[in-house]
């Protein structure tokens, strides 16, 4: 679930509780699971608003975890939202219920079936949020030519160049780790600076290059081609230097640097 932002739309963290209040209002309407004749109107619409509104945070949440995150965006991602936050949910639902009737209490068997209760919704409601998300603009047309603006050119922030010593350029190559320092090799040569790999990453924007490695980051210009040799996969830098990348960045990198691949798999 991605979503965009427009400046006459729905902001984006805003845009999926926005889509699913009319499913808790529609819910309210119909009742279901026995909540028609179990409460009062008023009371039924707010039960399932609340419901339905806590059950899209739960949602957001989950959508943000790493093994989430990994998932491609689609069918099989939205089931997973959907089936993981059901499970915060029971309980949600479960206490919300003991409020509304009081002294009821729900047995270990009982909050099983009030889970294959509470999935189907959050799936109802994780495709809802979805169909919002799309026609909220989350693939907006292009826009007008003599509207678009020109992204300004990527460039190395100052804060970097400022460290290094005018001897060795700021046409810069990679970024090594080295203990509690950091390399920066350029193609005039290479300098330690006192910085931290993760607040320079923070500081490169990402069209001049990517982190390969917990101890590497490329410059895009710099790469001519991926190598792999047995099941270690490397960089070719264009000062022919070989830059190991990580099992986690490993696809990541063959899809970015697959146009500069010139080099030929060996071992």
């Amino acid at each position: 679930m991605q979503f965009t932002q427009r400046q006459w739309s729905v902001p984006a963290r805003l845009r999926p509780f926005a889509a699913a209040i009319p499913l808790g209002l529609l819910l309210g309407f119909a009742g279901p699971f026995g909540s028609y004749p179990a409460y009062p109107t008023l009371i039924r619409y707010a039960f399932w608003l609340g419901l339905t509104l806590a059950g899209v945070a739960a949602m957001v949440t989950v959508n943000a975890l790493p093994v989430v995150a990994r998932l491609r965006e689609g069918a099989v991602r939205i089931v997973a939202v959907a089936v993981i936050s059901a499970l915060p949910m029971t309980f949600v639902v479960a206490w919300t219920i003991s409020l509304l009737q009081p002294g009821r209490v729900f047995a270990p068997q009982q909050l099983l079936a009030l889970f294959a209760a509470v999935a189907p919704v959050q799936l109802l409601i994780a495709w809802v949020a979805r169909a919002g998300d799309l026609a909220d603009g989350a693939h907006p047309s292009p826009a007008l030519p003599e509207l678009a603006a020109e992204p300004p050119p990527a460039s190395f922030p100052p804060a970097l160049l400022g460290k290094l010593p005018p001897e060795i350029g700021s046409s810069i190559v990679a970024l090594e780790t080295e203990d509690h320092y950091l390399r920066v090799h350029t193609r005039g040569g290479s300098a330690l600076i006192l910085m931290r790999m993760a607040d320079a990453v923070a500081l490169l924007d990402p069209r001049l290059g990517a982190q390969v490695h917990r101890r590497w980051w490329v410059s895009q210009h710099a790469v001519t081609g991926v190598r792999t040799e047995g099941q270690r996969l490397y960089l070719c830098l264009a000062d022919h230097r070989l830059v190991p990348v990580g099992r986690t960045f490993a696809a990541m990198a063959r899809k970015r640097f697959a146009s500069q691949d010139q080099a030929t798999d060996r071992g």
